[in-house]
């Protein structure tokens, strides 16, 4: 008997991995588009200003997510180059249907011009995207505590 259930386990466990190993093949290279608006909160760390912590919200629409709310953090760090930040932080956005996709964050601010170009990079989720990867790359304006996306490139999923 236990010769039988040591097979059976082990016949198992297999199936499960090629089903595992199935699923990740048959993931697929999705265009991805996103457009948002939110509100952001900018607080110096110190009184020279060289690092600012952003915390910024807002609401859009993406493709394979429909509306979204988007909640992010990130640090901005001073360049030589008077008015370039550094921009490193993460994101969650959160479908209607309560799935999260989730996003680690590296560009360039410029506060002279109030844009930034950002790239997202698709760390996984929750749901249908729990292994999700890729890379977007958004174009950010800020004004007045305000912010306008667009970002376009793809996800795996």
């Amino acid at each position: 008997m236990k010769q039988y259930l040591s097979r059976f386990g082990s016949s198992l466990f297999a199936l499960a991995l090629v089903g595992a190993v199935s699923l990740t093949a048959f993931a697929t290279v999705r265009p991805f588009h996103l457009v948002e608006h939110g509100q952001l909160q900018v607080t110096p760390r110190d009184q020279t200003g060289t690092v600012l912590d952003v915390v910024a919200n807002g609401v859009g629409t993406a493709t394979h997510l429909g509306a979204i709310t988007v909640q992010r953090t990130a640090t901005l760090t001073a360049t030589n180059t008077p008015g370039i930040f550094d921009f490193n932080g993460e994101a969650t956005l959160t479908a209607a249907t309560g799935e999260k996709l989730t996003t680690e964050i590296d560009g360039t601010f410029n506060a002279n011009t109030g844009h930034a170009d950002l790239a997202y990079e698709w760390t996984g989720g929750t749901g249908r995207f729990e292994h999700a990867r890729g890379t977007t790359f958004w174009s950010v304006d800020v004004a007045n505590g305000e912010y306008d996306v667009v970002a376009n490139g793809q996800i795996i999923y």
